[in-house]
């Protein structure tokens, strides 16, 4: 069950702890809808995760493979966070566990997916498509919609201690129809490609 409060106890020890090392900047904040919303980050390494978490003010929930959640102990503490985790080896399961994401969508609740669904440092990986057509057709079928997706580059700067990392937010994408998933993803990973470009290119 999610915790608010473990979410924000997490994210202050963080800010005081790791990013004093590992430094976070963000821009394109006025990118950022009231919610609900769809943040689509480009995912290179690991520390995405909290970059996210750090770069942006609102609770986040995060859509994970399922594999993260098969530890007791380690499940409970990521649902906490907000986790959501999706068997996307399992199309049935993984629609049971969208459908829980309803009455987050009618909080108006910020979720993350990574669209590549997993490392792929040095340039952009393919996006998948898949879990984007079934954000789709909950907005189809229950009139949540419509749905921003928004693009969220990231890259990152080495320092003497540490790194840098810079989160740019680009401008909202949406697409009425399920079947325009593929079109709408194609859009969004050259959206991210673009934010991320100091780190893709190798440019300063």
């Amino acid at each position: 069950m999610h915790s608010p409060t473990l979410y924000r106890l997490c994210q202050g020890l963080l800010r005081h702890t790791w990013a004093r090392i590992f430094r976070v900047s963000v821009s394109g904040l006025e990118h950022l809808p009231p919610g609900p919303a769809v943040l689509c980050p480009k995912h290179q390494r690991w520390e995405d995760i909290p970059v996210v978490g750090l770069a942006l003010p609102p609770p986040l929930f995060y859509i994970a493979k399922v594999e993260l959640f098969t530890t007791p102990g380690v499940r409970e503490f990521l649902r906490a966070l907000g986790g959501i985790p999706v068997d996307r080896a399992s199309p049935r399961a993984t629609l049971s566990s969208f459908r829980q994401l309803l009455p987050l969508l009618a909080r108006r609740a910020y979720l993350v997916l990574f669209p590549e669904g997993t490392y792929v440092p040095g340039r952009v990986g393919p996006g998948k498509h898949r879990l984007i057509q079934y954000l789709l057709s909950l907005q189809e079928r229950n009139g949540c919609g419509p749905l921003p997706f928004i693009p969220v580059g990231i890259s990152y700067r080495p320092r003497t201690v540490g790194f840098e990392a810079r989160v740019r937010l680009g401008p909202p994408l949406y697409a009425p129809r399920s079947r325009l998933a593929p079109a709408l993803t194609t859009r969004l990973m050259a959206a991210i490609g673009e934010l991320s470009r100091p780190s893709l290119t190798g440019d300063p």
